[in-house]
This record gives C-alpha cells, structure tokens and sequence, in this order.
C-alpha cells in the first residue's frame, strides 16, 4: 500500500466537570516608579551614601529623607553610616523575579471558572454547550473520583495554578500562586470529543491517531492518558476465525474475495494492495470495492452521490424511496461525529424533490438493551431506528459482521467486517458498491433475512413525541416490501 487508509473513526468523551471557584490569588504588584529605581539602582551599586542619592536624583535634602525613610519602614533598604543598601527581605523580591526587577505582591479574592478532566484533573479550556451528537463512546469515570470531584478540584487548583493562569490572558502575567481556596462549586458535568482514526498502514499494522486539535491544547501527561483509556476500550476477541466469511463471499459471488482467504482468515494488506488500491482485480460492471466505515468522509460522499444520482435521474425517472442501513454489531461502530454527518448527509438527499423518503437504520438490540442502543444512536437527524432480535438458534447473520445498505432498485453496499491480526477486537471493512440487479436481490432478502419476520423488534422511540412502534417489519418498512424475492417473506 502507499499510504495509510482509514478504516473507522471513533469520538472517544473524554469526562469533565466545570468548577466555580473562589479563591485569594497572589498578584504581582509593581512599585512606583521612582521607589523601584531607588531599589534597582541599590542592587547595582550596593552601598551608596545618602548624598549621592540625593545629588544622583535632583532631591532636595527634605526629598531625599523622606524617600530614604519611607522606604526604611517598608522594610526594603537599611542605612547604617550615611549609606543606604537593600534589606534582606528586598533582595529575596529580586531574586523572586529572576533578579531584572523586584516582585511584591498582593492577595486578592478572585472568583474562577475552571473544567477539569475528571480522571486526571488536568485544567482545560472551560467546556461549555452540549455534545455536537451524543453517540460517542464515553469513557467510563470510577464512582469514587465522582463522590470526591470537588475536593480533587480544590487540590488541582492550587498545585496546578500556573497552568490555569497560562489559560487566562487577565493572569497570564500577572498572578504567581494560590493563597488560599475558599469555596468550590460544581457546575456541570459533559464531555469533551475527541476524534481517534484508526488506519492500516503500509506494513498492514493499525495507526490510531487521537485528533491533532487536542494534541496542540492537551499538556502530553494528558493525551497519553486518553492513549491509555482507549486502550481499555478496544474489544478483546481471542481467535481470528471469523464467522460468516465464507457465507458473504458465496452469498454475494465474489470469487475476487476468495483467494484471499487463507486457513479461515483474511489477508487484508494484499487485498487492499491489489484490489482497492492497484484496481488490478475487476469486480464487474457496476461494482466498486469499498473500505473502512460507510460513515467515512469518503464512502459517506459516494453513497450521497449515488442517492442523488438516482433522485435526480432523468433519462429514465427518479428513483424516490427511503434507505435502509443495516448496523454490525460492533462496539466501535457509529460512534461519534463521523457517523452524525454520515446521517445529516443521506438525510439530506432523501428530502431532496419535497419527498418524506427517510433513512432507516437497522441495529441488533434484544429485549432490555433497546434503551441502551437507543441512547447509543441517539443522533440528530436520525428518526427511524429500528431493533433486530439476535436470540435465535441461528443467532445473528454472519456473525453480526456484515452490514449493509440499500437503495431499492437503485444501489446498494455490503460490507463485512473482517478482524485484523495483533489487535485484539479491531475490525476493518471491506466489500463493495453495486448497481447489479443481481446484488440488489441478494441484499434485499439478507436484509429481510436479518431484521424481518420474528427477528423485527420494533422501532426506537427518542422522546414521548414519537409515534407508537409499528407492530411489524412489513408495516414499519413499507419501502421494502415489493416483489423479485425467491425465499418469501418471513425470514
């Protein structure tokens, strides 16, 4: 391969809680002008006679005593046989400040908004307004960090001050330490995005790349910290057999596919190389391969190319029905803004000629995890969700690695999600986009097959606005229901 390709993307919700804090700061507080060059000038030259200092300054004798004795009962210089030296305690403020000019300082109460991440408690920029799409994969926070999050808030904020000012243009400069924490509030808690790419590199080995916006922001302790969270993400699966390989490739007739299977698993990197890439191996008339995530930027604007080619079809009519889109059942599938655009995009096309055309999106949830998968896909746009039951003898279809989408009589797409070597539960997608009637049928009647009949749920209700489910699979997807099927109906 020449470059690395992607094959999913998934937001990872990093934790945070925004504190209101009040505090007394330590500000750095310049003298005025002539009582600091007094000092500068004593620091240079060290002891110096009174006289000099009033000739060197164009005081009067009465200017010079009272500047000499002011400064004495502040404690910043001492005189002892008519010369005049810094104190002790006026040196420290010069070395305080790196010996260029003295530090004083004064203690006043501030009133601070501040996030922090809530497994490390690093300061943030403050998060505010909610998630773009609530479908990320959130990571999970201890129960004791959550019971403990204000006092970890007031430690946090005292020993990692200078990182909090750094994020103030008003303190930046300014402050230099915290006197003392005197009240924390918490005011919200929410997640901050962050985008991981997982790619297939030219050797066949997986990059994950964590958003570089984050990275430029993120202190390293941090960003390798969310290295290590979605370490513990990744799915564990301890055999590369992958079942339902062999029937995808015979229900679809892809003898292109077959050479690559070696000993029950897949050779992914010479696939990739010869047939998605060098496009030495023909597929057909009509037919693409496809790889990673039908959510990918990529595939995503080549499927709402193909719905709007259709729609927009002249030559021989405008093809107008919904899309169906069956999910894998994958714990890193659909999460986050990938798929949220995925969905604002085919929405789009759908509504396209004042039509009420929808997406339907079909994922595997038995009875008593419908909530779960509902708040899982819970994406704006999307208003048809529909349930497939997996407790059957047969259980799921290919092993819940195949997913598929399909524009009746126009197109469809079908991939299945093949495990890659050395990485636990990681999968990638490889398949192919069709036009071939011939593939049409197939996906429709494995479609039927995975989500009709006994297997159909019902549809997912978001809010209490939403119409009651539909009773079947006949009834809830109408567009599906037409003829050129040789396995009936029931599935």
């Amino acid at each position: 391969m020449n470059s690395a390709l992607e094959f999913n993307r998934v937001t990872f919700g990093l934790p945070v809680e925004t504190f209101q804090i009040d505090a007394y700061i330590a500000l750095e507080e310049r003298l005025p002008v002539v009582t600091e060059f007094v000092l500068r000038l004593l620091k240079v030259c060290g002891r110096v006679p009174l006289p000099a200092i009033r000739d060197y300054f164009g005081f009067t004798d009465g200017e010079a005593l009272a500047v000499i004795e002011s400064l004495s009962r502040q404690g910043l210089l001492e005189v002892a046989a008519d010369e005049a030296y810094l104190s002790l305690f006026a040196l420290e403020r010069f070395e305080d400040a790196g010996g260029n000019h003295p530090r004083f300082s004064k203690v006043e109460l501030k009133s601070d908004t501040v996030s922090f991440d809530l497994f490390s408690f690093t300061p943030l920029r403050t998060v505010g307004g909610p998630l773009p799409t609530d479908n990320v994969l959130k990571l999970a926070v201890p129960d004791e960090s959550l019971g403990q999050s204000v006092e970890r808030a007031k430690a946090a904020y005292r020993h990692r001050y200078p990182e909090i000012a750094s994020l103030r243009a008003d303190l930046r400069e300014r402050s230099f330490g915290v006197y003392s924490v005197e009240h924390v509030e918490s005011k919200r808690r929410t997640y901050v995005p962050i985008p991981v790419t997982f790619s297939l590199d030219n050797e066949g080995q997986v990059e994950r790349n964590v958003d570089e916006a984050f990275e430029r922001i993120a202190p390293p302790a941090l960003v390798q910290f969310v290295h290590e969270q979605v370490s513990l993400q990744m799915p564990k699966t301890l055999s590369l057999a992958m079942t339902g390989l062999d029937e995808f490739i015979d229900a679809f007739d892809l003898k292109s596919m077959r050479p690559y299977v070696v000993a029950k698993k897949f050779d992914v990197h010479s696939y990739l190389a010869q047939v998605h890439l060098a496009g030495s191996v023909q597929l057909g008339e009509g037919v693409q391969p496809v790889f990673g995530n039908l959510y990918l930027r990529e595939n995503r604007n080549r499927i709402a190319a193909l719905i709007r080619e259709r729609r927009d079809e002249r030559r021989h009519g405008r093809l107008l029905t919904s899309l169906a889109w069956l999910a894998p059942d994958h714990v890193l599938w659909g999460r986050g803004e990938s798929m949220a655009q995925a969905v604002t995009a085919f929405s789009n096309e759908l509504q396209s000629h004042r039509s009420s055309d929808a997406l339907h999106l079909f994922a595997s949830a038995d009875v008593g995890q419908e909530a779960q998968m509902t708040d899982q896909l819970r994406i704006p746009g999307l208003r048809n969700l529909h349930f497939a039951r997996t407790t059957f003898p047969d259980e799921q279809l290919m092993g819940g690695r195949l997913e598929l989408l399909l524009y009746p009589a126009g197109f469809m797409v079908a991939v299945f999600h093949v495990q890659l070597p050395g990485t636990g539960g990681m999968w990638a997608p490889i398949g192919f986009a069709s036009t071939q009637s011939g593939h049409l049928n197939t996906a429709h009647k494995l479609l039927r097959k995975a989500v009709g009949g006994r297997r159909y749920g019902r549809r997912a209700r978001f809010n209490q606005k939403d119409a009651s489910s539909p009773a079947t699979f006949d009834e809830a997807c109408e567009f599906l229901n037409y003829c050129g099927l040789d396995d009936g109906r029931t599935g």
